[in-house]
This record gives C-alpha cells, structure tokens and sequence, in this order.
C-alpha cells in the first residue's frame, strides 16, 4: 500500500473515532437531560457500530501492510477480501 493511500485510511479511522466520540459526548447529554432509556440505546447502538467498523478498518490496514502481493490480480483478490471483511459484523 502506498504511503498516501496508508494516510487516507488513517484518516479515515480516525475521523470514525472522532465521530463515535461526538456520539459518546452527545449520549452523557441526553442522559443528563433524562432522555428516555430507549432513545439512549439506539445512540450507544450506533456508538458501537462506529467503533465495530474503525476496529475493522484497523485490521484491514494491518493486513494490507503486512502482506505481499506478487501480482496486480492479488491485490485486487486481497482488497475485495478486506471489503468483505469490513462489510460483516
């Protein structure tokens, strides 16, 4: 992976984090409000799909890293692995 490509992931990871930590900040609002206590999951819901994907996305990049293509065509095989893998839950 290209040093470019490695910064756009890292970017991306990290602009996830800073929006689950948005969601977070947002969530202790509500439960200082006494916001009811379905609304509350349904945030903390999201929080954690926004962390499940940044975690996924951290692996991936390491797995990108961390393995030698021969060929264009493994490459391509590897990322549409790791799309699949980002994909699943």
């Amino acid at each position: 992976m290209s040093q470019e490509s490695e910064e756009l992931v890292s970017k991306k990871i990290t602009s996830q984090i800073k929006r689950s930590r948005g969601q977070l900040d947002g969530i202790l609002r509500m439960m200082d409000d006494g916001r009811p206590c379905n609304e509350v999951l349904v945030q903390l819901s999201a929080v954690k799909s926004g962390v499940d994907k940044a975690m996924k996305q951290v692996i991936a990049q390491n797995i990108r890293s961390n393995v030698d293509c021969v060929n264009e065509k493994q490459l391509s095989n590897l990322q549409n692995s790791l799309d699949l893998l980002l994909k699943t839950k």
